[in-house]
């Protein structure tokens, strides 16, 4: 027993606390006293709210889609499906006013011209050739960038047999 009270006097002096062999005893904080009526009100943890009013949906896209939010079932033919689903059957190019006809999903054939909005992001027809039409779609990103996108619809090519 002897052997260990040096140890452990050397381990505690290390710690930076002075070493005392006696027993002390720390005095009790002094209550505060207690006025009749008033009551003591204990100090307030403050409570974080979030608020997320001015802040973006972060399962939102980041590319603002505009007008294409507000299509409902109501919308125009050429507006219900993405530009993909759309194939092109016929094209009169060689004219001052070319057009093409379109098959939408459900085997319907509209005929477009330049300016002709297609597609659920409002891409709008600029351009008509002779085995292809081309749409373009613009879009806003958060940073107010314009980026545009041209979407190329040509004529389905068959299987070689």
């Amino acid at each position: 027993m002897t052997m260990r009270l040096p140890i452990v006097l050397l381990l505690l002096s290390a710690c930076g606390e002075p070493v005392s062999s006696g027993n002390t005893v720390a005095p009790m904080p002094a209550k505060p006293a207690k006025t009749e009526g008033a009551a003591v009100a204990a100090p307030a943890a403050e409570e974080y709210y979030y608020n997320p009013a001015g802040k973006r949906d972060p399962f939102q896209s980041f590319i603002k889609r505009g007008q294409a939010e507000e299509l409902r079932a109501d919308s125009p033919p050429l507006q219900r499906w993405d530009i993909d689903k759309y194939t092109l059957r016929g094209v009169i190019w060689n004219t001052q006013a070319p057009r093409a006809l379109m098959l939408d999903p459900e085997g319907t054939g509209h005929v477009i011209r330049l300016g002709t909005y297609v597609g659920r992001n409002w891409g709008k027809v600029t351009s008509i050739s002779e085995g292809c039409a081309v749409v373009t779609e613009e879009y806003q990103t958060l940073d107010g960038e314009l980026v545009v996108n041209p979407v190329t619809v040509c004529f389905p090519t068959e299987a070689k047999k």
